[in-house]
């Protein structure tokens, strides 16, 4: 009886203690699960954050594009959606709403979704700065017989000399132009920027939520009724900012309608006609003008043949730039801020050249034009002039061309080394892909030798997740170094520039002295250079001076210049600070993801002694550890196999994986082969743009305009029906 009551008990403790050894492994296994889990929440908050920033992005984009569009068809921009039905509210005053989807037929936009929840700002200042209005602003310029010019307006008084209420888009560039020198007064729409300054118009995106919790999805300023936006560069933060704002200059709308070649276009045809004023007064005796007007059309088309040898040399320089800026943004992964920011930019200028080259060939056949006019006049009046003797000028086309054919070749180059690049990088991924799984497969066989299974399988897994996080944490850390690197440069760029103005503020007298002796020089290198490449880097080099002593000429634009530099270097530190705080968590971050590494690392490297089995049949006891006595005689020690894959899978250091190694490196060329073939797509832009521009200036050389001086039987065309044309061309917009 006695033995019975001391042998009882034992059970029970036997029970008790597998009852506790079942209930750790289930939180074992609930805190595995929610590690797991958390981290692929993490990876989706992150994934979406980025899509969610590309598609606001692309919709104010389209929404861009859509404004600048009605503008080109009705001369004019849009006014706001004040009621969001869509359409364009232009009775009331109100100078920001929301963008009138409707209106600016957005294919498939509803109000209030999508491109149609985004803010709309735009000038309506009333008079001469409303952009919604459209009047009579701009007229063709006229030359001037006494002063020997092309300066003045040309009239239309109550007579009617010249036609009143001709409405083209050059009444909005007009309209822009003046906007862009007025200075900014309240009630215009605005940049709550430091200082203030106007805008054309500005479109604002709501973000995904309310951030500063003010009951509207738009957040400062831009939630208001003022005629204001936030500063596009206002960083940010998700707990009180999340709008994204792109604000239009005047500038930058002149550029996008083309207005300086447009009014050009229309302005070499009154040109045409005022020849063909001179011309008529030729056939009353003043043979004088005639000759005028001859050499006057042929020193126009040197002028244009030039410009347009120097606007395609500066197009393929962007074209050159561009390419540049689109291998560094793609050799970094896209980490190269500036770079990646400035390609775009760079890349529309070549776009633009054909335009202008055609704007300048047109120009040459109005100069032409007006040339044959007054030479046929000038021999018909003059009995001793001989017609075979006057000539009319030309177009010399030989550098222009060369440089476009040198372009081709750049951008063919260019394009098959990308390709190259990319063929050799995605054979290398896959190469790599099936390395990298030999690799794991060779990990799990080295643990389970000599058997098929072990108790420490499950171990794997959570080593190479712990080097995903790793991989991505250590990218973050390098994108975040690059930003704070930006800023710094950033605030050193805006302190140069603060010396300069401070310079500039305190010798402007003595600078403005120098300025005059530099420009001077250069003007007699400009009439002593032939070669027109040559003479319109002078022209640039002269036109750069001339702009530096227009500011040092103003006292209070050169006080302001300072005042912005001082802002924006504030600005600049600004985002420095916020930059190094961003930069701070990704390494604390990447600090905790390379603890949760190197303990899955430990785990599976120093396991201690483990079971490995056949068809779930405990055949022997494996070990590895790196601590002497823990392998027993007669267990299987893989511990310098299982160390061997460890270093062909993930490298040789135990702290951190390398990226290099065969497990990562699928993901690095991964990175690589998107940034290729986003620089392969631009290549192939570049080289399509520049076989356009070649043929265009291959046509205008093999077409030149047709010269026909003959002085027998011509009627010279009568100044009325010169007048008509410009009417017509101004009219209709220019000689597009």
């Amino acid at each position: 009886m006695l033995m019975t009551n001391l042998i009882a008990p034992a059970p029970r403790r036997a029970f008790g203690r597998a009852r506790g050894f079942g209930l750790l492994q289930v939180l074992l296994l609930i805190s595995v699960v929610a590690g797991l889990a958390t981290m692929g929440y993490l990876q989706w908050r992150e994934r979406s954050a980025i899509n969610s920033a590309r598609q606001e992005r692309q919709a104010l984009a389209q929404a861009d594009r859509a404004i600048v569009n009605f503008a080109t068809v009705l001369r004019r921009m849009p006014c706001p959606d004040i009621d969001r039905d869509g359409l364009e509210d232009c009775g009331v005053g109100d100078q920001k709403g929301w963008l009138p989807s409707v209106s600016l037929r957005l294919a498939g936009a509803d109000p209030g979704v999508d491109v149609g929840q985004l803010r709309y700002l735009v000038q309506r200042g009333g008079g001469t700065t409303d952009l919604t209005v459209l009047t009579d602003s701009w007229r063709p310029l006229e030359y001037d017989d006494t002063g020997k010019t092309f300066a003045s307006m040309r009239e239309t008084p109550a007579a009617g000399t010249y036609q009143a209420d001709i409405l083209t888009l050059t009444d909005l560039c007009q309209r822009l132009d003046t906007g862009r020198t007025t200075a900014h007064a309240p009630g215009m729409a605005e940049v709550r920027s430091s200082p203030v300054r106007s805008v054309a118009y500005a479109l604002v995106h709501p973000g995904n939520d309310d951030a500063d919790g003010n009951n509207s999805p738009f957040d400062g300023v831009n939630a208001s009724a003022d005629p204001a936006v936030e500063d596009p560069a206002r960083r940010p933060l998700l707990s009180t900012y999340n709008d994204i704002v792109l604000e239009r200059s005047y500038q930058s709308l002149l550029y996008s309608f083309h207005c300086q070649p447009l009014i050009d276009s229309i302005n070499t045809v009154a040109l045409a006609h005022d020849v063909v004023e001179q011309v008529d007064d030729l056939r009353t005796g003043n043979i004088e003008s005639a000759k005028q007007s001859i050499a006057f059309a042929a020193i126009s088309a040197g002028i244009t043949a030039i410009e347009t040898t120097a606007t395609v040399l500066e197009g393929i320089s962007e074209a050159g730039n561009a390419a540049v800026a689109w291998a560094t943004c793609a050799a970094t992964l896209g980490l190269a801020v500036n770079a990646c920011a400035a390609a775009p930019q760079h890349t529309a200028p070549i776009v633009l050249t054909g335009v202008s080259i055609g704007l300048n060939g047109l120009s040459i056949v109005a100069n032409v034009a007006a040339a044959v006019m007054a030479g046929n006049a000038l021999a018909l009046a003059d009995s001793s002039v001989d017609a075979s003797s006057l000539t009319c000028p030309s177009a010399d086309y030989t550098q222009a061309i060369s440089a476009a054919d040198a372009e081709v070749a750049d951008a063919t180059n260019d394009r098959d080394d990308i390709a190259t690049a990319l063929a050799t990088k995605r054979a290398e991924l896959t190469a790599a892909d099936i390395a990298r799984t030999i690799a794991i497969n060779t990990l799990v066989a080295r643990i389970r030798q000599p058997g098929i299974s072990s108790s420490i399988d499950t171990l794997v897994a959570p080593l190479l997740s712990a080097a995903d996080t790793w991989e991505t944490r250590s990218f973050a850390v390098t994108a975040a170094t690059r930003r704070r690197d930006n800023y710094q440069n950033a605030v050193n760029n805006w302190t140069a520039q603060i010396a300069t103005y401070a310079n500039m503020i305190a010798n402007r007298t003595a600078l403005l002295a120098q300025l005059d002796t530099e420009i001077a020089a250069l003007d007699l290198q400009i009439a002593a250079t032939a070669d027109p490449a040559a003479k319109a880097a002078l022209q640039t080099q002269r036109m750069e001076k001339t702009s530096q002593r227009m500011l040092l000429s103003d006292p209070v634009e050169l006080q302001k210049q300072y005042d912005d530099a001082v802002a924006a270097r504030t600005t600049a530190q600004n985002n420095l600070t916020a930059a190094q705080s961003d930069l701070t968590a990704a390494q604390s971050s990447l600090g905790f993801a390379q603890s949760s590494y190197q303990t899955a690392y430990n785990n599976l490297r120093n396991a201690g002694r483990y079971t490995i089995s056949i068809d779930g049949v405990a055949v022997v006891t494996g070990c590895t550890s790196t601590a002497s006595g823990v392998c027993q005689t007669g267990d299987f020690d893989n511990t310098s196999a299982i160390l061997a894959a460890l270093n062909d899978l993930l490298g040789t250091s135990s702290s951190a994986p390398n990226p290099d190694a065969k497990y990562l490196l699928p993901i690095k060329i991964r990175r690589i082969i998107t940034a290729l073939e986003g620089q392969l797509a631009q290549a192939e832009i570049r080289l399509t743009d520049a076989g356009n521009l070649l043929t265009r200036l291959q046509t205008l050389a093999a077409n030149p305009p047709p010269c026909n001086i003959t002085g027998r039987g011509v009627t010279p065309m009568p100044p009325n029906r010169s007048m008509q044309i410009l009417i017509q061309v101004d009219e209709k917009g220019g000689t597009r």
